[in-house]
Protein backbone atom coordinates (compact mmCIF):
# COMPACT_ATOMS: atom_id res chain seq x y z
CA UNK A 1 0.00 0.00 0.00
CA UNK A 2 1.41 3.56 -0.89
CA UNK A 3 0.16 6.93 -0.40
CA UNK A 4 1.22 10.28 -2.13
CA UNK A 5 0.49 13.41 -2.72
CA UNK A 6 0.48 16.04 -5.84
CA UNK A 7 -0.13 19.64 -6.00
CA UNK A 8 -3.26 19.95 -7.15
CA UNK A 9 -4.37 22.76 -9.52
CA UNK A 10 -7.95 23.60 -8.94
CA UNK A 11 -8.04 26.85 -6.32
CA UNK A 12 -10.72 25.30 -4.46
CA UNK A 13 -8.81 22.34 -3.53
CA UNK A 14 -8.66 23.49 0.41
CA UNK A 15 -12.16 24.02 0.70
CA UNK A 16 -12.99 20.27 -0.79
CA UNK A 17 -10.36 18.92 1.62
CA UNK A 18 -12.50 20.70 4.33
CA UNK A 19 -15.82 19.49 3.22
CA UNK A 20 -14.73 15.91 2.31
CA UNK A 21 -11.94 15.51 4.21
CA UNK A 22 -13.29 14.16 7.83
CA UNK A 23 -16.70 11.59 6.78
CA UNK A 24 -17.60 12.82 10.42
CA UNK A 25 -19.09 15.81 9.39
CA UNK A 26 -21.29 14.41 6.97
CA UNK A 27 -22.97 13.10 10.20
CA UNK A 28 -22.43 15.39 12.34
CA UNK A 29 -25.92 16.33 12.70
CA UNK A 30 -27.93 13.31 11.77
CA UNK A 31 -27.59 9.91 9.45
CA UNK A 32 -28.70 9.84 5.64
CA UNK A 33 -30.38 7.57 3.50
CA UNK A 34 -27.88 5.84 2.80
CA UNK A 35 -27.23 4.15 6.36
CA UNK A 36 -30.30 2.36 6.29
CA UNK A 37 -30.51 -1.49 5.43
CA UNK A 38 -34.13 -1.02 4.23
CA UNK A 39 -33.16 1.80 1.79
CA UNK A 40 -30.20 -0.12 0.70
CA UNK A 41 -32.51 -2.74 -0.23
CA UNK A 42 -34.14 -0.96 -2.23
CA UNK A 43 -31.26 0.45 -4.27
CA UNK A 44 -30.26 -2.78 -4.64
CA UNK A 45 -33.91 -4.19 -5.81
CA UNK A 46 -33.60 -1.10 -8.39
CA UNK A 47 -30.21 -2.42 -9.98
CA UNK A 48 -29.87 -5.72 -9.81
CA UNK A 49 -33.02 -6.98 -8.98
CA UNK A 50 -32.20 -8.46 -5.98
CA UNK A 51 -32.96 -6.74 -2.56
CA UNK A 52 -29.93 -8.46 -1.43
CA UNK A 53 -27.12 -8.13 -4.18
CA UNK A 54 -25.06 -4.99 -4.02
CA UNK A 55 -24.77 -3.24 -7.57
CA UNK A 56 -20.82 -3.76 -6.84
CA UNK A 57 -21.02 -7.69 -5.99
CA UNK A 58 -23.54 -7.72 -8.93
CA UNK A 59 -21.28 -5.85 -11.67
CA UNK A 60 -18.24 -8.36 -10.80
CA UNK A 61 -20.48 -11.38 -11.62
CA UNK A 62 -21.34 -9.40 -14.57
CA UNK A 63 -17.79 -9.40 -15.62
CA UNK A 64 -16.79 -12.45 -14.51
CA UNK A 65 -19.22 -14.04 -17.34
CA UNK A 66 -16.45 -12.06 -19.95
CA UNK A 67 -13.00 -13.36 -18.34
CA UNK A 68 -11.76 -14.67 -15.32
CA UNK A 69 -11.63 -12.52 -11.92
CA UNK A 70 -9.44 -11.04 -10.41
CA UNK A 71 -9.02 -8.07 -12.90
CA UNK A 72 -5.64 -6.77 -13.06
CA UNK A 73 -5.92 -3.47 -12.24
CA UNK A 74 -8.56 -0.73 -12.11
CA UNK A 75 -8.91 2.78 -10.73
CA UNK A 76 -11.50 5.02 -8.83
CA UNK A 77 -11.88 8.42 -9.20
CA UNK A 78 -13.07 10.52 -6.89
CA UNK A 79 -12.31 7.52 -4.03
CA UNK A 80 -12.45 10.15 -1.12
CA UNK A 81 -12.14 7.76 2.34
CA UNK A 82 -15.23 5.32 1.48
CA UNK A 83 -12.27 2.66 0.98
CA UNK A 84 -13.93 1.45 -2.40
CA UNK A 85 -10.61 0.36 -3.90
CA UNK A 86 -9.45 -1.32 -0.57
CA UNK A 87 -13.17 -3.28 -0.76
CA UNK A 88 -12.56 -4.73 -4.54
CA UNK A 89 -8.77 -5.61 -3.73
CA UNK A 90 -9.96 -7.25 -0.25
CA UNK A 91 -13.37 -9.14 -2.16
CA UNK A 92 -10.37 -10.55 -5.14
CA UNK A 93 -12.34 -8.79 -7.58
CA UNK A 94 -8.85 -6.92 -8.34
CA UNK A 95 -5.03 -7.72 -7.94
CA UNK A 96 -4.44 -3.75 -7.53
CA UNK A 97 -6.40 -0.83 -7.18
CA UNK A 98 -5.62 3.00 -6.93
CA UNK A 99 -7.68 5.37 -5.41
CA UNK A 100 -7.49 9.04 -6.51
CA UNK A 101 -9.09 12.08 -4.92
CA UNK A 102 -8.55 15.85 -4.30
CA UNK A 103 -8.55 15.24 -0.34
CA UNK A 104 -5.50 14.34 0.73
CA UNK A 105 -7.43 13.91 4.26
CA UNK A 106 -9.82 11.74 2.64
CA UNK A 107 -7.26 9.51 1.34
CA UNK A 108 -5.06 9.57 4.27
CA UNK A 109 -7.93 7.81 6.23
CA UNK A 110 -8.27 5.35 3.04
CA UNK A 111 -5.10 4.66 3.65
CA UNK A 112 -4.60 3.66 7.14
CA UNK A 113 -7.63 1.30 6.17
CA UNK A 114 -5.54 -0.16 3.57
CA UNK A 115 -2.65 -0.79 6.04
CA UNK A 116 -4.92 -2.00 9.05
CA UNK A 117 -6.18 -4.80 6.69
CA UNK A 118 -2.70 -5.70 5.19
CA UNK A 119 -3.73 -4.68 1.51
CA UNK A 120 -0.48 -4.87 -0.56
CA UNK A 121 -2.38 -4.25 -4.13
CA UNK A 122 -3.73 -0.97 -3.05
CA UNK A 123 -2.67 2.46 -3.93
CA UNK A 124 -3.50 6.15 -2.80
CA UNK A 125 -2.85 8.80 -5.26
CA UNK A 126 -3.90 13.02 -4.59
CA UNK A 127 -5.21 13.94 -8.27
CA UNK A 128 -7.55 16.59 -9.68
CA UNK A 129 -10.43 14.49 -11.62
CA UNK A 130 -10.76 17.34 -14.16
CA UNK A 131 -6.57 17.15 -15.05
CA UNK A 132 -5.90 13.56 -14.74
CA UNK A 133 -1.95 12.83 -15.03
CA UNK A 134 -2.31 10.35 -17.63
CA UNK A 135 1.05 9.13 -18.81
CA UNK A 136 2.70 9.20 -14.89
CA UNK A 137 3.66 6.32 -13.51
CA UNK A 138 0.64 5.24 -11.99
CA UNK A 139 -1.76 6.09 -14.88
CA UNK A 140 -0.27 4.58 -18.18
CA UNK A 141 -2.43 4.97 -20.94
CA UNK A 142 -4.14 1.02 -21.57
CA UNK A 143 -3.29 0.04 -18.38
CA UNK A 144 -7.00 -0.63 -16.48
CA UNK A 145 -9.50 -3.46 -17.30
CA UNK A 146 -11.98 -1.39 -15.28
CA UNK A 147 -12.01 2.83 -13.76
CA UNK A 148 -15.00 3.05 -11.52
CA UNK A 149 -16.61 6.60 -10.07
CA UNK A 150 -18.96 6.14 -7.49
CA UNK A 151 -20.28 9.24 -5.41
CA UNK A 152 -17.39 11.36 -7.05
CA UNK A 153 -18.31 12.39 -10.67
CA UNK A 154 -20.84 14.48 -10.00
CA UNK A 155 -18.56 16.62 -8.36
CA UNK A 156 -16.26 17.15 -11.87
CA UNK A 157 -16.76 20.18 -14.22
CA UNK A 158 -14.33 18.98 -17.01
CA UNK A 159 -16.44 15.90 -18.09
CA UNK A 160 -14.84 15.92 -20.97
CA UNK A 161 -11.63 15.89 -19.85
CA UNK A 162 -12.19 13.16 -17.51
CA UNK A 163 -13.99 10.83 -19.88
CA UNK A 164 -11.24 11.30 -22.55
CA UNK A 165 -8.47 10.27 -19.99
CA UNK A 166 -10.56 7.41 -18.47
CA UNK A 167 -10.65 6.34 -22.16
CA UNK A 168 -6.86 6.58 -22.77
CA UNK A 169 -6.36 4.63 -19.48
CA UNK A 170 -8.84 1.98 -19.77
CA UNK A 171 -7.71 -1.24 -22.29
CA UNK A 172 -10.16 -1.81 -25.22
CA UNK A 173 -13.00 -3.43 -24.03
CA UNK A 174 -12.41 -2.11 -20.17
CA UNK A 175 -15.02 -1.25 -18.35
CA UNK A 176 -16.36 2.35 -17.06
CA UNK A 177 -18.64 1.54 -13.87
CA UNK A 178 -20.39 4.70 -12.40
CA UNK A 179 -22.52 4.70 -9.12
CA UNK A 180 -23.29 8.61 -9.40
CA UNK A 181 -25.83 11.26 -8.39
CA UNK A 182 -27.43 12.47 -11.95
CA UNK A 183 -29.89 14.43 -10.84
CA UNK A 184 -30.18 18.59 -11.99
CA UNK A 185 -27.00 20.54 -11.74
CA UNK A 186 -26.45 22.52 -8.20
CA UNK A 187 -29.20 20.44 -7.02
CA UNK A 188 -32.22 22.33 -8.30
CA UNK A 189 -34.75 20.08 -7.85
CA UNK A 190 -38.33 20.61 -9.79
CA UNK A 191 -41.26 22.04 -6.98
CA UNK A 192 -43.01 18.97 -7.73
CA UNK A 193 -40.04 16.91 -5.69
CA UNK A 194 -39.69 19.49 -3.24
CA UNK A 195 -43.56 19.73 -2.34
CA UNK A 196 -43.52 16.33 -1.96
CA UNK A 197 -40.94 16.51 0.50
CA UNK A 198 -42.13 19.38 2.38
CA UNK A 199 -45.70 17.09 2.51
CA UNK A 200 -43.60 13.89 4.20
CA UNK A 201 -41.66 16.15 6.63
CA UNK A 202 -45.13 17.93 7.91
CA UNK A 203 -46.88 14.65 8.16
CA UNK A 204 -44.75 13.29 10.62
CA UNK A 205 -43.99 13.77 14.61
CA UNK A 206 -41.71 16.21 15.84
CA UNK A 207 -39.50 13.42 16.92
CA UNK A 208 -39.11 11.44 14.02
CA UNK A 209 -37.84 14.64 12.16
CA UNK A 210 -35.57 16.18 15.14
CA UNK A 211 -31.86 16.20 13.34
CA UNK A 212 -29.14 15.13 15.68
CA UNK A 213 -28.16 18.69 16.38
CA UNK A 214 -31.80 18.90 18.04
CA UNK A 215 -33.22 21.06 14.69
CA UNK A 216 -36.74 20.32 13.63
CA UNK A 217 -37.17 19.43 10.02
CA UNK A 218 -40.19 21.11 8.59
CA UNK A 219 -40.55 21.33 4.99
CA UNK A 220 -37.82 21.56 2.34
CA UNK A 221 -36.32 24.48 0.71
CA UNK A 222 -34.62 24.07 -2.42
CA UNK A 223 -30.99 25.67 -1.76
CA UNK A 224 -29.99 28.27 -4.06
CA UNK A 225 -26.78 27.78 -6.80
CA UNK A 226 -24.72 30.12 -4.63
CA UNK A 227 -26.03 28.45 -1.11
CA UNK A 228 -24.55 25.08 -2.72
CA UNK A 229 -21.10 26.63 -4.17
CA UNK A 230 -20.59 28.16 -0.56
CA UNK A 231 -20.73 24.87 0.81
CA UNK A 232 -18.81 23.18 -1.68
CA UNK A 233 -17.64 24.85 -4.99
CA UNK A 234 -17.76 21.32 -6.66
CA UNK A 235 -20.77 20.35 -5.87
CA UNK A 236 -23.25 19.05 -8.37
CA UNK A 237 -21.26 21.33 -10.73
CA UNK A 238 -22.11 19.45 -14.08
CA UNK A 239 -24.23 16.55 -12.48
CA UNK A 240 -27.08 16.45 -15.13
CA UNK A 241 -24.75 16.14 -18.13
CA UNK A 242 -22.97 12.87 -16.55
CA UNK A 243 -25.41 10.82 -18.89
CA UNK A 244 -25.97 12.76 -21.92
CA UNK A 245 -21.99 12.78 -22.62
CA UNK A 246 -20.90 9.50 -22.06
CA UNK A 247 -21.35 7.93 -25.82
CA UNK A 248 -19.10 10.22 -27.22
CA UNK A 249 -16.06 8.09 -25.92
CA UNK A 250 -17.76 4.55 -24.70
CA UNK A 251 -20.65 2.11 -25.33
CA UNK A 252 -23.15 2.66 -22.85
CA UNK A 253 -24.82 -1.02 -22.03
CA UNK A 254 -26.65 -0.26 -19.24
CA UNK A 255 -28.59 2.74 -17.19
CA UNK A 256 -30.15 1.47 -13.79
CA UNK A 257 -31.58 3.95 -11.88
CA UNK A 258 -32.38 4.00 -8.39
CA UNK A 259 -34.60 7.47 -7.68
CA UNK A 260 -33.56 8.62 -4.36
CA UNK A 261 -35.75 11.41 -5.33
CA UNK A 262 -37.28 11.76 -2.71
CA UNK A 263 -35.60 8.99 0.23
CA UNK A 264 -32.37 11.13 -0.39
CA UNK A 265 -33.61 14.91 0.41
CA UNK A 266 -36.23 13.70 3.13
CA UNK A 267 -34.10 11.25 5.24
CA UNK A 268 -31.29 13.76 5.55
CA UNK A 269 -29.85 13.72 8.97
CA UNK A 270 -33.24 12.22 10.55
CA UNK A 271 -32.14 8.81 9.15
CA UNK A 272 -31.55 7.63 12.33
CA UNK A 273 -34.98 7.56 13.49
CA UNK A 274 -35.74 4.89 10.79
CA UNK A 275 -33.74 1.93 11.14
CA UNK A 276 -37.16 0.16 12.52
CA UNK A 277 -39.58 2.01 10.79
CA UNK A 278 -42.39 1.16 13.43
CA UNK A 279 -44.46 3.25 12.21
CA UNK A 280 -44.01 2.40 8.38
CA UNK A 281 -43.08 5.97 7.65
CA UNK A 282 -39.70 5.06 5.33
CA UNK A 283 -42.22 1.75 3.60
CA UNK A 284 -44.46 4.55 2.50
CA UNK A 285 -42.00 7.15 1.25
CA UNK A 286 -40.59 4.64 -0.66
CA UNK A 287 -43.76 3.37 -2.26
CA UNK A 288 -44.21 6.53 -3.07
CA UNK A 289 -40.76 7.33 -4.41
CA UNK A 290 -41.43 4.10 -6.64
CA UNK A 291 -44.82 5.51 -7.73
CA UNK A 292 -43.24 8.71 -8.89
CA UNK A 293 -40.48 6.88 -11.02
CA UNK A 294 -42.95 4.39 -12.57
CA UNK A 295 -45.60 7.27 -13.40
CA UNK A 296 -42.83 9.79 -14.39
CA UNK A 297 -43.75 12.19 -12.56
CA UNK A 298 -40.05 12.23 -11.15
CA UNK A 299 -36.96 10.82 -12.95
CA UNK A 300 -33.57 9.39 -11.44
CA UNK A 301 -31.56 11.56 -9.48
CA UNK A 302 -28.94 8.27 -8.97
CA UNK A 303 -28.06 5.50 -11.31
CA UNK A 304 -25.61 2.78 -11.84
CA UNK A 305 -24.03 3.18 -15.60
CA UNK A 306 -22.44 0.26 -17.33
CA UNK A 307 -20.20 1.72 -19.74
CA UNK A 308 -17.14 0.70 -21.99
CA UNK A 309 -14.38 1.26 -24.28
CA UNK A 310 -14.98 0.28 -27.45
CA UNK A 311 -13.10 -2.77 -28.67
Amino acid sequence: MTFSARDPAPIFADVVDAAWGDPATWTAEGQHWTHLAQVQQTINRRVTGDANLPALTWFFQRVARDRPLPLGRVLIVGCGSAGIENSIVQSGWAAEAVGLDLSPRALALAAEQAAAAGLRGVKHQVADMNALPVGSADLQPGSFDAVFGIAGVHHCANLEGLYSAVSHLLKPGGWFYLDEFIGPSRFQWPDVQTGLISGFLSALPDDLVRTGAGHLRRGYIRPTVQQVIAVDPSEAVRSAEIVPLLPTWFTVEGLFGYGGNLLHLALAQIAQHFHTDAGGHLARLIALEDWCLSEGLLTDDFAVILARKPA
